[in-house]
């Protein structure tokens, strides 16, 4: 994690800050704030009632998954063609997903944790579109 996004988390969950007075403190726009702050801290998401794994809508129950994970295990077991013969390809497969699964390689989330976000970049583009906005809003006004 970024010392900018490490700072903006502190303050917010650790000062009781605000987004607004976050990015008044430290000179950013409070739409990079928020983003730092959803992608850092689980508090702020709680807080706003963000929930990145249920966003989607496509999350098993704790039921369905046991049956799911129950079909695939058996899969990997007992996987045959339809003469009978050991089907080792089905095998493997699944095989395979329960292993990546169990080490956490199918965690989109671990994934994305890797890939760090420049706050410093994103805000200076917020206020660069900001920016560009404002001047065609002008030569509007005087047209």
């Amino acid at each position: 994690m970024s010392a900018a996004i490490e700072q903006i988390k502190t303050a917010y969950e650790i000062n009781g800050m605000t987004p607004a007075e976050i990015a008044e403190d430290q000179a950013l726009d409070v739409a990079a704030v928020k983003a730092a702050l959803i992608q850092s801290s689980a508090q702020y998401r709680k807080a706003s009632g963000i929930d990145l794994e249920a966003i989607d809508g496509l999350n098993f129950t704790d039921e369905e998954l046991k049956r799911v994970n129950q079909v695939i295990f058996e899969t990997a077991i007992s996987a045959e063609t339809a003469d009978g013969s050991i089907d080792y390809k089905t095998r493997l497969a699944a095989a395979t997903y329960i292993r990546d699964d169990k080490k956490g390689r199918k965690e989109a989330a671990r994934h994305i944790a890797g890939n760090t976000f420049n706050i410093l970049s994103f805000n200076e583009q917020l206020q660069q579109a900001r920016a560009l906005v404002g001047g065609m809003k002008r030569k509007l006004i005087e047209a």
